[in-house]
């Protein structure tokens, strides 16, 4: 594969390359962050974990400690979703402290959106259960960040700390047991690599605002509406929504607020996922099942509504997993490259095939990571909590890459467009001052040569000459006369400044003065059939007959008969002209009605070209038509009129 193939533009890659690199760089500090120091006091403090579940949530303190319990690793515990209550058993061991002189402890539980979260511990020193979660007000938590936490005492011997936990999303929870400096300090730098995320989120946000501002693009909207509600997600799973909130937000209506934010951010990562691979034009069957998966959104607010939370974040689950599959397959399937073969440059896609499946590719990788072990299919480090946060912020900005440079291919296609356009109104202008010019030409060479031929003909008319020299003379006089006075009126035909007359017409009688006023109109034989009155103009009808009988005297063996048959009926007329053919031959008949255009062997007599194209068009102006219909030896032309036109 060449570079060429792999972007079309090396400033494409650049950008692509940047921005990668932008992204690893967050994701390592937050990976940094996860594996922060109190990875050794969580090691050290708690020596044991396990965890009983309680389907019916009836089970007391007591009864779990008679029930099997099953032991885990680690600070992650997570089964799925699930509509159980799960206790979850710390054993701690006060003796296992670096630092003797602590005395209290931080129970840190991420992620902040879990519901209800009990804490029994044995050195209580009332019967109050405490208890934290979305559920709960976050002024009322014991030790204020953007985690759930409980402070116990530290305690001189090893105890068991029951933790009671309650999720209508999944169970995944990371839990840490903190002295009160260590928990700050871990807060801190959370603190500080949450607002470089959100940074990061705005940054793009921005971006489509500004870009939005400046340019109405359906893809460009679609993208600003995705990055508002990812935002909105984003404060959500970080704890910045519980924060906000607190105090004004009955807490009840936080876990719903927050539910309702993460079937939206499903629903437009579907949405624009389908509309910009929409543009790489996907095979049809893949993106209309992308598309259905916009059903999800309304079909979870019914689930909901009717209590039914936890199987719609299980439908949510299985929608995530549709469309990270649908959106990557759709993205295979493309064709647009294939189509744009041979293209100009500004009309080829905005990237190659490589880049939007790799885009799609490592979408769906970093979206698995964490799906897997939300929905309780795998286990894992606390670095998983945070790949939930990778996948909206890496899709945000190679997406913003990926818009960006569609609006650049956009700009410059409108900037050709604009280019085309003005060069079209220059010819335009251009023609239009040259067909001023040729019409004030043809305009002086008719008065200039009408008058010198009107002096040939008053002196030949008087001068004694041969017959058949004074014949030779009147008809080249007749001949340039008859040019002009096509040229003349082609000239106001293509200008639009034929107006029509309409009056009564006697045909047959019109047809007898014209061959009158032909030289040769001797030979022309009339058949008269029905009623030939029709209301027309009557000028341009003169010139129709007129031009069609000339060509036909014109082109025929000499001193061969050219018969003209009239025919009336109820709604039309038909004029046919017929003539045998002489030694031009036959007009082709793809030509015979374009200007300018004479047989070749035609070019031998005198002629511009113009007689039939004028016909055609001056029958479009009357609402008739003209045909050419070669028959055997004989060229015949047919004129259909309407009796009123």
């Amino acid at each position: 594969m060449t570079f060429k193939r792999f972007v079309y533009n090396p400033i494409q890659t650049a950008n692509l390359i940047w921005y990668l690199l932008c992204l690893l760089s967050l994701l390592s500090a937050f990976s940094v962050q996860a594996r922060d120091v109190a990875s050794d006091v969580v090691t050290s403090i708690v020596t044991e974990r396990s965890w009983v579940e309680d389907p019916s949530g009836q089970m007391t303190l007591d009864d779990v400690k008679q029930a099997q319990q099953t032991r885990f690793s680690g600070v992650m515990f997570s089964r799925g979703y699930s509509d159980s209550f799960y206790w979850v058993r710390l054993h701690i061991d006060p003796t296992k402290l670096r630092k003797p002189s602590v005395q209290d402890l931080v129970i840190r539980l991420r992620p902040p959106y879990l519901d209800h979260i009990w804490l029994h511990d044995p050195l209580a020193t009332d019967d109050r259960v405490r208890v934290t979660g979305d559920y709960y007000d976050w002024t009322d938590d014991e030790y204020q960040s953007l985690n759930l936490n409980f402070v116990i005492p530290v305690g001189t011997d090893p105890r068991d700390v029951w933790l009671r936990l309650k999720a209508s999303s999944s169970t995944l929870t990371f839990i840490e047991v903190l002295t009160l400096d260590e928990v700050r300090a871990a807060d801190r730098r959370q603190e500080v690599f949450t607002a470089i995320y959100l940074s990061a989120l705005l940054i793009c946000l921005g971006w489509a605002v500004l870009a939005r501002f400046n340019r109405k693009d359906r893809i460009l909207t679609f993208y600003l509406v995705r990055e508002v509600v990812v935002l909105l997600y984003a404060l959500a799973v970080l704890g910045y929504l519980r924060v906000f909130t607190a105090g004004w937000l009955p807490p009840g209506w936080l876990n719903h607020a927050v539910n309702l934010i993460a079937f939206a951010f499903i629903s437009v990562i579907v949405l624009f996922d389908w509309k910009i691979i929409g543009e790489f034009k996907p095979n049809r069957w893949l993106a209309g099942l992308h598309g259905s998966l916009l059903l999800f959104f309304p079909v979870s607010i019914v689930l909901v509504v009717l209590g039914q939370t936890n199987e719609a974040m299980r439908l949510s689950s299985l929608v995530i997993f549709a469309t990270l599959l649908l959106a990557l397959f759709s993205a295979i399937s493309t064709r647009v490259w294939r189509e744009a073969r041979g293209a100009k440059v500004e009309e080829q896609p905005i990237c190659s095939k490589t880049v939007l499946v790799f885009i799609y590719t490592l979408a769906t990788v970093v979206a698995l990571l964490h799906r897997l072990p939300l929905m309780g299919a795998s286990s894992g480090s606390d670095v998983f909590v945070y790949m939930n946060l990778a996948y909206p912020l890496l899709t945000s900005i190679m997406l913003m890459l990926l818009v960006q440079l569609r609006l650049h291919r956009l700009a410059k296609q409108q900037q050709q467009r604009q280019l085309g356009l003005e060069l079209a109104e220059l010819e335009v202008s251009k023609e239009r001052v040259q067909r001023i010019e040729q019409a004030n030409f043809l305009k002086m060479l008719a008065h200039e040569i009408k008058t010198p031929l009107s002096v040939i003909s008053m002196t030949v008319g008087q001068a004694p000459l041969p017959a058949h020299s004074q014949d030779m003379v009147e008809r080249a006089v007749a001949d340039i006369d008859s040019i002009i006075e096509r040229l003349l009126q082609v000239e106001r035909l293509e200008d639009g400044r034929i107006e029509l007359h309409h009056e009564i017409i006697d045909l047959p009688r019109l047809v007898a003065d014209v061959c009158q006023s032909l030289q040769g109109g001797d030979r022309v034989h009339t058949s008269l059939e029905g009623d030939l009155m029709l209301e027309s103009d009557q000028h341009l009808v003169r010139v129709v007959i007129s031009n069609l009988i000339e060509n036909a005297l014109k082109y025929s063996p000499f001193k061969s008969p050219v018969n003209v048959t009239l025919k009336g009926d109820g709604q039309a007329l038909t004029i046919l002209v017929e003539n045998q053919v002489g030694r031009a031959g036959f007009p082709e008949v793809a030509l015979v009605f374009d200007k300018y255009y004479r047989a070749e062997l035609a070019r031998q007599q005198t002629g511009s070209g113009l007689g039939l194209y004028l016909v055609r068009a001056l029958m479009t102006l009357l609402g008739g038509s003209v045909s050419y219909e070669p028959k055997d030896e004989h060229i015949r032309f047919v004129v259909r009129l309407p009796r009123s036109s």
